[in-house]
């Protein structure tokens, strides 16, 4: 203003005789005009370089935006009018064979916007491409223009029943779940930002075959702006080609290669849309490929009443999706096979998989004769071979009894439970006929007995030692039952230098093995852990059973009280140094013994 008026005096001086003074403020008005209308095209907010040149959608968990959410929308931004389409993206490929009869049907009907979609909720939001405030207009997307929205309104009719009668756009809210952004790259940075102003018609909820039309017009002159159809076809799963394979050579690799690559030229076999019915040759492989799913999920089972179904996705929206069938589907029977759209669960195609009769026959009356021959030669076998195994098994029972006799000597180091149990499994052996199993078995206990007697006689051997001797019971054991076991010693730790009382912890292993692990017990286990703490020792050993060996239900057995006895015994030798045992259990978790000796590093 302040320009103008400079215009003005500078200029009034300039008259000096009424003759002129009419042609001269026609004169001055004019450079006035002028000037007024530049300095307003100077605002910022009038210019077209802060309007939005894109659309965002995102959607609204807890009234806040979510970046991360994945939705579906599609966007129908026009010169004229422009709206927001939610819970579904646009037209999908696989139905535009059906869009176009109905694009026909609409030709008459003038700034018609046709959709097709699979979901059953969808949402419109309509979406002004400039709105006026107080006087002045606001551009908001890119140079659109049309009408002023807020002289607008709008009705909603489903399966031609009017579900929404004349409504002003300017009654209608912003839709709660979702953030409409605009966004525009100034200085090679893009900010987004809120659309000023929205306006939510509503979310429609529509079954199989419900056709939704929207109609907006002119408040004043009824004059139509837009309709918006969209239409919920039945969408059933049958947008496949159906490729047949040989179950391995160079072909395979070639038509494989060809299959996964998009538009290749191999030809196809049968196309999901003409038939349900599909025949393979007995050992080939076959694959169904989905093309242009987009976003959308395919699922599918052999169940005639599935409960669950398994879902694939392409990788991304370019790529397609494939279901490959088995070679060993069995020959001259029929296979069902169930598709579906994740979109449209209620939906379901079925396709029938049709396995041919190989061509070759196999001679039955000649396999019957060569296993009738094989039976007899079996049994001759089996005749000659038993013979030599009784012979076998009179010397291990010989053997077996020697063997018996030494272990009962030990009883004074080791638990009779271990010798019960050894000799069970070497019987066992016996009854089950495996004479080398139990000459196996047999070798091992012997060697096993042999180190205890040399080392049961000592008062101390090393920690080496005693963990080999422990590691070689496990594994005695591990015959009978089954179940793991690990040890696991400290760096630190030199166990060849430690002095430890022999067989001391052999009771507490027979014991996690023989309590606490049930028959039903998924992955027994047994834990031996040795580390060090300054000048102390400390031995853990862990099971995972889930019952406690040392509570008022399970007596002590002569194992355990002999580890005390000896405890004790070492306890009041060793005056600087003392052996400590706590046993705890804990459900869930199993039994966890604990040894401790003290100064026994020092």
């Amino acid at each position: 203003m302040n320009q103008d008026f400079h215009i003005y005096f500078s200029i009034l001086p300039a008259f000096s005789c009424k003759k002129t003074m009419k042609k001269n403020i026609i004169l001055i008005i004019s450079l006035f005009v002028i000037c007024q209308s530049s300095f307003g095209r100077q605002k910022p907010e009038d210019s077209l370089l802060n309007s939005f040149s894109n659309i965002m959608v995102k959607k609204k968990v807890a009234g806040k935006v979510c970046d991360t959410c994945k939705i579906d929308f599609a966007v129908s931004a026009e010169p004229d009018f422009s709206y927001i389409m939610t819970g579904s993206g646009h037209t999908p490929h696989r139905f535009y064979p059906l869009i176009n009869p109905i694009k026909t049907a609409y030709r008459d009907t003038h700034h018609s916007s046709i959709q097709l979609v699979s979901n059953q909720l969808i949402g419109i939001t309509f979406l002004p491409n400039f709105i006026i405030r107080n006087g002045k207009r606001i551009q908001l997307y890119r140079s659109f223009g049309g009408e002023d929205y807020s002289k607008l309104e709008f009705s909603a009719q489903q399966n031609s029943r009017t579900i929404i009668s004349w409504t002003p756009l300017q009654q209608l809210g912003e839709d709660k779940n979702y953030a409409i952004l605009g966004s525009k790259t100034h200085s090679n940075e893009t900010v987004a930002k809120p659309w000023i102003r929205t306006f939510y018609a509503g979310t429609f909820k529509l079954d199989i075959n419900d056709t939704l039309n929207i109609t907006v017009r002119n408040i004043l002159t009824k004059s139509i702006v837009k309709t918006i159809t969209v239409i919920r076809p039945e969408d059933k799963a049958n947008d496949f080609i159906f490729y047949q394979l040989p179950p391995g050579g160079e072909q395979l690799s070639t038509n494989l290669e060809d299959i996964l690559n998009f538009r290749s030229g191999i030809p196809k076999i049968f196309d999901g849309r003409t038939s349900n019915l599909f025949e393979k040759d007995y050992g080939t492989i076959c694959i169904l490929r989905f093309d242009h799913l987009g976003d959308e999920v395919l699922q599918y089972s052999f169940e005639k009443n599935p409960d669950q179904w398994k879902s694939i996705k392409p990788l991304n929206p370019e790529n397609a999706a494939h279901i490959v069938l088995d070679n060993n589907m069995p020959e001259g029977k029929d296979e069902d096979l169930y598709l579906r759209y994740s979109s449209q669960p209620g939906t379901i195609h079925k396709i029938k998989i049709r396995v041919k009769q190989r061509p070759f026959q196999i001679p039955w009356v000649k396999v019957a004769g060569i296993s009738m021959l094989s039976l007899a030669f079996a049994a001759i076998g089996f005749y000659l071979w038993n013979r030599k195994n009784k012979r076998k098994l009179t010397v291990l029972k010989r053997k077996s009894e020697d063997i018996e006799s030494q272990l009962l000597l030990l009883s004074g180091q080791l638990n009779p439970h271990f010798l019960f149990n050894s000799l069970s499994a070497i019987q066992g052996a016996f009854n089950k006929n495996n004479p080398d199993q139990a000459n196996a078995y047999i070798g091992s206990v012997a060697a096993f007995m042999r180190d205890v007697m040399d080392n049961g006689r000592k008062e101390f051997i090393s920690l080496q030692e005693e963990l080999k001797i422990e590691a070689d019971y496990l594994k005695l054991e591990q015959e009978r039952m089954y179940f793991s076991y690990s040890i696991d010693i400290e760096r630190e730790t030199a166990s060849s230098m430690i002095d430890f009382p022999p067989l001391l912890l052999q009771p507490v292993l027979e014991n996690s093995i023989r309590h606490a692990f049930s028959p039903n017990l998924n992955a027994p286990m047994i834990t031996i852990r040795i580390f060090s703490n300054e000048n102390t020792l400390h031995i853990e050993i862990a099971d995972n059973g889930c019952t406690s060996w040392d509570s008022a239900a399970t007596p002590e057995g002569h194992g355990l009280s002999l580890v005390r006895k000896r405890i004790a015994i070492y306890n009041k030798k060793l005056e600087s140094m003392s052996i400590g045992m706590q046993i705890n259990y804990a459900k869930g978790i199993g039994t966890i013994t604990k040894f401790t000796f003290q100064n026994w590093l020092s």
